[in-house]
């Protein structure tokens, strides 16, 4: 198979403004009627988005604000784009000759696997050899068509998690969550161009500190020289040894695709017919172990307690929860952590985004080690008015002190031992979170709006409160599949819901501030 450009041929599958679909080739991407990718999966819809701000951000990236602002108002250059681009053109080939994409700079010589180990959630050997791939069968995905093998393959690198001895993360660890601006309309046209939704992820090289090299080469773009391999317990790779752009290009997978093994057929993704069908794979460990860095389109966490050092922020069952999203949009402090929101979110706002109606969407895999639990989206508002956000975090913390009381009830009104209780009792946690959005979301709106702060605490209060003691009594009181204890039931209900109790609550929750602030 002969290489092909990643720049200049129509590969990227997108959505037209007429609603057709059709392939791109990112030197077109300014065209005003391609409205949105249209990749086959929620992953690699991700990716596609990610590998195309990785090339405006490494490429045409804006000095400043100002300069930012003058593309946002007056459009994107299909000349200027195309230029720009010229000088990628080199690192940008996919296929059988060396460089290409994503992929080990020399010939592999390692364990070889069938192309479908790209996707996260394919069985493994081990779950093949003792026949436990009982909902995600083995040999329903085999051959890919080179579109979705390259970005396959990319979002791989983006999302690597564990994978077995010197198997490596990515860059900012197994499975992270990626937090984009999503512009849902502008001047009230809500069939946006995709480049106009792309630029407001593209941070000016003043905020981001990533000015664009010079040239082009390993230091940004590691798959185009031999990889920094990690046999060594100290080798690791940092922000300081190559160029900060790498960031958007990390390769922590050690990968050389297969293309002497070519057939003809269906892609077993996108059912495109195919002359060049990809099967197979080598793969080798200990390829690029990233420390250090902190991705532009992640949030991260620093914990309260001495001693621990900042993370990505990494979806977990149940997906995000409302009262995730503050530490996402803007940076405080929770219970335990010092929240970071991602960098591009910090950036645009101080640009100038008059006549957007904008949000965040945040998406990304719940691994359990090597293992694909979950893929979690979200689209949740992106709370620009600074001066609402300590009435949130107090609408937060007591949502999460009735939460506790809740817990604590139904353990107590379900079982005679409740500190003996043994089980997964997360769904709680999930139904109550998620069951409270709507009410958190009108507060939200009431108090951009410019209502009474404390007027509209007390209410939430009150709101909240009322729904967790009905929220008890739904699930002790209604559960046709299980005996009842009334007295056990109304001891825990007197116990937590209560005014007398709701006050020792609230109570307790000030003496616990107290003490932390001391």
């Amino acid at each position: 198979m002969n290489n092909f450009s990643l720049l200049t041929t129509p590969w990227l599958p997108v959505r037209f403004k007429d609603g057709s679909m059709g392939k791109l080739a990112p030197v077109n991407l300014a065209d005003e009627n391609v409205i949105d990718i249209a990749a086959v999966r929620a992953d690699l819809q991700g990716a596609a988005w990610q590998f195309l701000l990785g090339l405006l951000q490494s490429s045409i990236a804006p000095k400043n604000r100002s300069r930012w602002e003058d593309v946002w108002f007056d459009g994107i250059s299909a000349d200027s784009l195309h230029r720009a681009l010229e000088s990628l053109e080199h690192a940008f080939q996919f296929g059988a000759d060396t460089p290409s994409f994503m992929q080990d700079f020399e010939p592999l010589t390692g364990e070889k696997v069938s192309i479908a180990s790209l996707l996260p959630e394919v069985p493994g050997a081990q779950t093949t050899k003792f026949n436990k791939d009982h909902f995600v069968k083995r040999g329903v995905t085999e051959r890919l068509c080179p579109h979705c093998a390259a970005l396959a393959l990319f979002s791989l690198q983006l999302n690597a998690p564990s994978g077995g001895k010197g198997y490596r993360t990515g860059l900012r660890g197994g499975g992270p969550m990626t937090t984009l601006v999503e512009l849902q309309a502008y001047q009230g046209n809500w069939q946006t161009p995709l480049w106009r939704k792309l630029w407001l992820n593209v941070i000016p090289q003043d905020s981001a500190d990533m000015p664009l090299p010079a040239s082009y080469d390993e230091s940004v773009f590691p798959w185009l020289a031999a990889t920094r391999t990690s046999e060594q317990a100290n080798a690791v790779t940092t922000p300081e040894q190559v160029n900060p752009l790498q960031a958007y290009w990390g390769m922590p997978r050690r990968i050389r695709l297969d293309f002497s093994t070519l057939e003809s057929g269906a892609c077993d993704l996108c059912a495109t017919h195919s002359d060049e069908l990809l099967s197979g794979m080598t793969v080798k460990n200990y390829g690029v172990n990233y420390e250090g860095w902190r991705h532009p389109l992640t949030p991260y966490r620093l914990p309260l307690k001495e001693g621990s050092g900042l993370y990505s922020v990494k979806p977990q069952p149940g997906g995000l929860i409302w009262r995730d999203w503050l530490g996402l949009s803007q940076e405080g402090a929770s219970e335990n952590n010092t929240e970071y929101p991602a960098l591009v979110v910090n950036a645009i706002r101080a640009c100038d985004l008059n006549g957007a109606r904008v949000g965040l969407w945040g998406f990304g895999y719940d691994f359990d080690n090597m293992k694909a639990r979950c893929w979690y989206e979200h689209h949740f508002p992106l709370l620009l008015t600074e001066n609402i956000i300590p009435d949130l975090r107090q609408a937060a913390q007591t949502a999460s002190r009735n939460l506790s009381l809740l817990r604590s009830a139904l353990k107590e009104a379900w079982f005679a031992d409740a500190k003996g209780a043994r089980g997964d009792f997360s769904f709680i946690d999930i139904d109550f979170w998620n069951r409270t959005q709507g009410r958190f979301l009108q507060l939200i709106h009431e108090l951009e709006n410019g209502q009474d702060p404390e007027g509209c605490r007390r209410q939430w209060q009150a709101d909240s409160w009322l729904f967790t003691r009905r929220y008890f009594d739904d699930h002790v009181f209604t559960n046709p599949y299980e005996g009842v204890d009334l007295k056990r039931i109304m001891m825990a209900r007197k116990k937590y819901f209560t005014k007398s109790a709701e006050k020792q609550s609230a109570k307790a929750a000030r003496a616990k501030k107290q003490e932390a602030a001391e």
